[in-house]
């Protein structure tokens, strides 16, 4: 059954305001609706992470994870497990990508991860290829 006509193609969720409008403008000059927010909101619970999900059901997350990068990688993980997330198609974007394979290990879990410096048009590449369905399949698929 194809995607829910209300649902948003993208989410953005990063830690940098300037990011998120940047990469949504980008986004959207290519046709693809974004939903954002930042992650201070999502992890302080600001947000309603799932009536967000409910209301836009995003196809694909951009998410941004800041240092310190275990304890947001911690917290990653659990969305990742969450019902409405668990098999969405993620991109994440980080500031040092050499540190966070370091902290955290192979990140093979998630489709496309973008060290710094990276910008808003490879991310957008990103979202298209996701999109094409050109990601790899889960296990739970």
């Amino acid at each position: 059954m194809p995607g829910p006509s209300t649902g948003t193609p993208v989410a953005i969720f990063n830690s940098h305001a300037e990011f998120i409008d940047s990469l949504r403008e980008a986004l959207d000059r290519e046709g693809l609706p974004t939903v954002t927010a930042l992650l201070a909101e999502i992890q302080d619970g600001t947000l309603d992470l799932v009536a967000f999900l409910e209301a836009h059901n995003p196809q694909v997350i951009v998410y941004d994870l800041p240092r310190p990068f275990e304890r947001h990688w911690n917290f990653l993980r659990l969305l990742k497990q969450t019902q409405g997330l668990r098999k969405k198609a993620w991109i994440l974007t980080t500031t040092d990508r050499t540190a966070l394979d370091a902290a955290v290990g192979a990140s093979g879990v998630i489709e496309e991860i973008f060290g710094e410096p990276y910008g808003v048009r490879e991310v957008v590449e990103a979202v298209h290829h996701a999109l094409s369905d050109g990601r790899p399949l889960k296990p739970e698929e």
